[in-house]
C-alpha cells in the first residue's frame, strides 16, 4: 500500500512518496501487486510475487521475468520491460528538485535496469539513472541507493524500473523519498 497523505492533504516533502513493499495481498503468494503495474506485453515480462524477500517480516519480493532481450529472436519493446509505481494518487515532482531512491534488489545474471521519474504516462524521463551490475555483485539481495534530481516538474509523475535484458529480477522495499526532508514539529501549550 502506498505511504502518503490523504487526499485533501498536501503532500509536502516529509513524506514517502512511493510504496515501500509487495504485501499488499498478504504474505501468500502470488499476491497482489498493486499500486505496481506492469510495463511490457505479457510475451515480454511476467510479473509476480513470491516469498524470497531478505526480510522475515515482510517476505514478499516481487519477481520479473524478462522473457525478450536486446538481441536474439525476441527482442525487447524500445524503452525495454518492467514495472511503475504512480505513488499516491500521482507523485509531485518538481524540477530541480532531488529525490532519493532507495531499494533492494537480487538477480542470478548481470544486472542492466533503468530507474526513472517519468510523466503520468511515462512518455517523459523527468530524471534516469542506470545500473549496471555483475551477477556476483547482485546474486544476493543488494540494497541500492540513487539520487534523482529532475529536469522538470509533474505532479502526477511516477517511478518506473525497466530492462532490457533477459533474465529474472527480484525488488523489494522500493523507497522515494525527496531530498528536501524536514520534520515536523508540534508545540503543545500547557
Amino acid at each position: 500500500m502506498p505511504i502518503g497523505p490523504g487526499p485533501d492533504m498536501d503532500p509536502g516533502p516529509h513524506y514517502n512518496i512511493s510504496s515501500n513493499s509487495f504485501e499488499a495481498g498478504g504474505s501468500s503468494t502470488p499476491s497482489y501487486i498493486s499500486p505496481w503495474s506492469i510495463i511490457g506485453e505479457e510475451s515480454n515480462i511476467v510479473v509476480s510475487t513470491d516469498r524470497s524477500s531478505c526480510f522475515s517480516r515482510n517476505i514478499v519480493a516481487l519477481r520479473m521475468e524478462v522473457l525478450c532481450d536486446r538481441v536474439g529472436p525476441s527482442i525487447c519493446p524500445e524503452g525495454g520491460v518492467g514495472v511503475y509505481n504512480p505513488g499516491y494518487w500521482g507523485m509531485n515532482i518538481e524540477q530541480g528538485k532531488a529525490y532519493k531512491l532507495i531499494f533492494y534488489v537480487r538477480s542470478l545474471q548481470s544486472l542492466n535496469l533503468s530507474v526513472s521519474l517519468t510523466s503520468s504516462n511515462g512518455s517523459v524521463s523527468l530524471s534516469t539513472s542506470d545500473i549496471l551490475l555483475t551477477g556476483s555483485a547482485v546474486g544476493n539481495w543488494t540494497r541500492m541507493m540513487l539520487l534523482l534530481t529532475s529536469a522538470g516538474t509533474d505532479p502526477r509523475a511516477r517511478l518506473s524500473l525497466v530492462t532490457s535484458q533477459k533474465g529474472v529480477i527480484w525488488l523489494d522495499q522500493v523507497s522515494l523519498t525527496p531530498v528536501d526532508t524536514f520534520k515536523v514539529f508540534i508545540l503543545h501549550k500547557r
